[in-house]
């Protein structure tokens, strides 16, 4: 549970999780269930599975990968999620996830609305220190 600035207890931060990959959310969902403050309140694996989870659950972060493709090959990626997401204002805060740190995706990331850009070699630390700061 986090504590407001009068040491209050508050509700968890609310996450959704969404990578195209099982192991990879599930390895997230783990490292997040660990911590008092956090709650993982759902997860998705593409971008479309994202904006609807979102839209039902209104997470304060939506925690994603840059690329992943849906069953049919979409291209509705991390990106394109992004930027329905914060259009649409169902989450507070958008963290990009992604292998690919050249600057062409930053920017693309930035443009379509994420407040923070990561590489998924994060270490764990860094990545918690980073949801609570944007999950304020």
């Amino acid at each position: 549970m986090s504590l407001n600035n009068s040491n209050i207890p508050t509700d968890p931060l609310r996450v959704i999780v969404v990578d195209d990959r099982a192991a990879v959310r599930e390895s997230l969902r783990t490292v997040l269930t660990l911590e008092d403050d956090i709650a993982v309140v759902g997860e998705a694996e593409n971008g479309r599975q994202a904006v609807m989870i979102a839209s039902k659950v209104k997470p304060d972060l939506v925690l994603m990968d840059f690329e992943m493709p849906d069953a049919q090959g979409s291209k509705f990626d991390g990106i394109d999620a992004c930027r329905e997401i914060k259009a649409r204002h169902l989450a507070h805060a958008v963290i990009i996830l992604t292998v690919h740190a050249d600057h062409q995706t930053r920017e693309r990331a930035a443009a379509a609305g994420a407040d923070l850009f990561l590489e998924k070699g994060v270490n764990t630390g860094e990545l918690l220190a980073h949801i609570r700061k944007l999950a304020i």
